[in-house]
């Protein structure tokens, strides 16, 4: 299975030292480690003497205690739960639906956080150039991040799962099956809304949640560059098996980004039927000046080869491109329009396309699709999700964490205590360890590729000497 093994020798030593701890405490149990001081009276900081808690992704060899990077306390279970929402009011706190669609930020504290960003950005450029003659040192500042690793964002939108992923499993009918996984994918998009960043995962980074119903979930940051997250989820009872992985790409223009999530979505069920899809993308506009806008843009495509069914669902439908950027009059930036069809998979050439009248592989309609990811979802004459009916699950987190999950991370505990500074001098002293791990892996590299050189090179001499 998918999941890297990579597992630093000093977590190991970590995960000893904690187990010692455990003994010497008489069975304290491992979701308790580190939530108390080791020494001191502050219940956010580990110690005063010990450079490092139990599972920290720093190496700490020889580290000492610093004033501005003391070690922070774990969170209890009970505090690991964060910013789930629950229904459209406590998902729209902080933004409005313009009169054109999309969402907009009107939250003037988190505005406030994120002004000054650009320009800080190009004093570190600057600052780390002729320090260093590199641009490495680049770090974004902490205002701008959520207390949440991403590891943690991406299965946000997955909370309608035991609503249709179930119901789905439960079905014979190939298309009620293909409708209900288009509602799993298109219902769960309003529970991503943010405006704040959370934390890029660390090589290694894990992270192992459930949900009410018994689904099971664990994720794994496998690669650094590019930077890629594989997951896997189990449906309860063995209804179904969910797993891929994303690959994070941004696009920047003039005064916007365009996030995406690259990579299959793979649901799998017991009788066999594995239906696919794939993302759309995200924009934000007003990085440099005006509104900040957020909407889904772009395909997002499902595939059941098994039983011949596609569906394309376009979002922002009305954008209709060109040079001055023209869109359908009427048309909100939150609306989108699809098909769900009978595939002529052998005639599946073009992959890029702007409107569906351009799909050339449809060999019969079964039905159009349309809505809005801030309101609902029609497929056919029938409404398979309405925001004010449907209830996102809550979610769990595991009892017993890998000591790489996420809940370890210092700079993220920082700030999730509203400790800014502390926050920003371990999230800085996080990437300086990461740089030095990459360095080590790409050392490593060349010099087994040095091996490997060797080894062929005297495999062909000996080669030519048995043929003369």
């Amino acid at each position: 299975f998918f999941f890297s093994s990579r597992r630093r020798h000093t977590r190991q030593r970590s995960v000893s030292w904690a187990r010692r701890c455990v003994q010497e405490t008489e069975e304290v149990p491992f979701n308790d480690i580190g939530t108390i001081p080791l020494d001191g009276t502050d219940q956010n900081i580990y110690s005063k003497v010990v450079a490092i808690p139990p599972f920290s992704f720093l190496n700490g060899d020889g580290k000492k205690c610093l004033p501005n990077l003391p070690p922070p306390t774990y969170l209890k279970k009970e505090q690991l739960v964060y910013g789930q929402k629950f229904n459209k009011v406590e998902v729209m706190k902080g933004f409005e639906i313009p009169p054109d669609g999309g969402v907009k930020c009107i939250d003037q504290d988190v505005l406030n956080r994120q002004k000054g960003v650009i320009s800080s950005l190009i004093a570190q450029v600057a600052t780390s150039f002729f320090a260093q003659g590199s641009f490495v040192r680049v770090s974004l500042p902490v205002r701008i991040f959520e207390p949440r690793s991403t590891l943690d964002k991406i299965i946000e939108p997955w909370r309608m799962a035991p609503i249709y992923l179930t119901r789905a499993s439960e079905t014979t009918d190939p298309i009620t099956r293909m409708k209900c996984v288009i509602a799993f994918a298109i219902s769960g998009l309003f529970l991503s809304i943010t405006q704040l960043k959370p934390f890029n995962p660390i090589l290694g980074e894990t992270l192992e949640a459930a949900f009410d119903d018994g689904t099971k979930i664990y994720c794994e940051h496998v690669s650094h560059h590019p930077p890629i997250t594989s997951f896997l989820a189990y449906g309860p009872s063995g209804k179904y098996t969910f797993s891929g992985y994303y690959n994070y790409k941004i696009s920047f223009s003039a005064n916007s980004l365009v996030g995406t999530q690259s990579g299959p979505n793979n649901i799998q069920f017991a009788d066999g039927t594995i239906i696919k899809f794939r993302l759309s993308g995200v924009r934000l506009t007003g990085l440099i000046m005006g509104s900040r806008l957020a909407y889904f843009v772009g395909p997002m495509k499902f595939y059941d080869k098994k039983n011949g069914l596609k569906a394309v669902v376009v979002f922002d439908s009305g954008y209709t491109g060109g040079f001055f950027s023209s869109r359908k009059k009427g048309v909100k930036k939150d609306e989108f329009e699809g098909l769900l069809y009978k595939w002529k998979m052998e005639e599946q050439k073009k992959k890029k396309f702007k409107k569906l009248s351009e799909l050339n592989d449809i060999e019969s309609v079964v039905a159009p699709i349309k809505g809005s990811w801030l309101t609902h979802l029609n497929i056919g004459e029938e409404e398979w999700w309405n925001i004010d009916k449907a209830i996102p699950c809550k979610m769990w987190y595991g009892n017993q964490p890998l000591p790489s999950d996420w809940r370890f991370r210092e700079d993220l505990l920082w700030l999730r205590r509203n400790s800014i500074p502390f926050a920003d001098a371990w999230k800085i002293e996080l990437e300086v360890q990461q740089r030095h791990d990459k360095a080590l892996r790409e050392k490593e590299n060349k010099e087994r590729e040095k091996k490997e050189k060797k080894i062929k090179d005297k495999e062909k001499e000996l080669s030519l000497i048995h043929i003369s």
